[in-house]
């Protein structure tokens, strides 16, 4: 029997999941569990599909380019977001209900709150690479860059600075000014390839700066643009040159996902010296053989994530993504040969400048 949105049975699973995601309070397991029979009750087609390859195999990326399985179909979508596909594709789609959104939401933040804030509590100026929400309303980077400003970013001085015009330079500069004579510690987020453009573009009009102690940066998304293919330590080496940044670390995130993933250690592993990302209390990524489908504790193989703050549609994921499982975490290292690039990091080198 479908269970419905306004279910007291969702009301609890979602209190649950709330006190996990925001507080690591609660049993994972548990809920992995209640996720897996939701999913089973209300979406045949998942049900179908576990039955075929194992229950609780992460659902593919794929299955999102019509639309996917989406759990709560008595309850009108409060918000939707799609990829942004990529030249001759089919844009994926992903629904969220009211109390998925608002898990969603607090995934971001309390994770945001976990990497991003300074150590002696000050609230930075974040500045992330990417459109507003209002302006970008079915990008989900934009939505997850606005809660994360919002969480932990000074408010007066932390703004986005992309627009359909691009980067808005003029205001980026201001920013910066402003917390370098504030003595503010700057958080920069956004896609990597919007990093890349965005240095190239101000080493080229001789504009840098020395931010204050305490700034980092968060680079989202592959090192494979529209242009080029970009190592880790290049695009490090780029950030420090332009804006004095010594902290660096990467964030996974997918718009078929709620929440994101951080580095574990700042150790290389993959090709272009992908670090490896850990697990939360909420979920993180593992390794599957392509052939048995079995876990891997060592060695390549499919990127699964598990997200225990997805509500609306299945809570395991198959990325499409190569895996690299070892003793510190998962090095995420690019998309598996025939699976098409990441979505939103394209747009967002496109939006920045990046060279078709």
């Amino acid at each position: 029997m479908t269970v419905a949105h306004d279910d007291p049975h969702v009301a609890r699973l979602f209190e649950h999941m709330a006190l996990l995601v925001s507080d690591g309070v609660g049993d994972p397991l548990d809920i992995h569990e209640q996720l897996v029979e939701l999913a089973m009750e209300n979406s045949p087609d998942v049900a179908r599909y576990w039955k075929q390859v194992g229950v609780g195999v992460g659902v593919p990326d794929t299955a999102y380019k019509d639309g996917g399985p989406h759990l709560f179909p008595d309850a009108p979508p409060v918000r939707v977001f799609r990829t942004s596909g990529t030249t001759g594709s089919v844009r994926g789609t992903v629904r969220y209900s009211k109390l998925g959104l608002e898990l969603k939401g607090m995934a971001i933040e309390a994770n945001a709150r976990r990497h991003l804030r300074p150590d002696d509590g000050v609230r930075p100026v974040v500045i992330p690479f990417a459109p507003s929400e209002e302006a970008a309303p079915e990008m989900a980077i934009a939505f997850d860059m606005a809660r994360i400003a919002e969480s932990c970013g000074n408010p007066e001085l932390s703004t986005a600075v992309v627009g359909a015009n691009g980067v808005d330079f003029d205001l980026l500069a201001n920013r910066l000014d402003a917390a370098v004579a504030e003595g503010l510690p700057v958080v920069l987020v956004g896609a990597t390839f919007a990093f890349v453009n965005i240095c190239d573009a101000l080493e080229e009009q001789g504009r840098s700066w020395q931010l204050p102690p305490g700034s980092r940066m968060y680079d989202g998304g592959g090192f494979k643009g529209r242009s080029r293919i970009m190592r880790v330590d290049d695009l490090r080496a780029a950030v420090r040159r332009v804006f004095g940044i010594e902290r660096h670390g990467n964030i996974f995130g997918m718009t078929e996902l709620a929440n994101m993933i951080y580095d574990a250690s700042d150790t290389p592993v993959g090709p272009l010296g992908e670090r490896p990302k850990g697990s939360h209390p909420a979920g993180g990524p593992k390794v599957r053989d392509p052939r048995t489908r079995e876990y891997l504790t060592e060695g390549h193989g499919l990127l699964e994530i598990t997200d225990l703050s997805l509500l609306d549609r299945p809570h395991v994921l198959l990325t499409g993504d190569l895996g690299i499982a070892g003793p510190e975490g998962v090095a995420i290292a690019g998309r598996i040969a025939g699976s098409a690039s990441r979505g939103c990091s394209l747009t967002l080198d496109e939006m920045t400048g990046g060279a078709a």
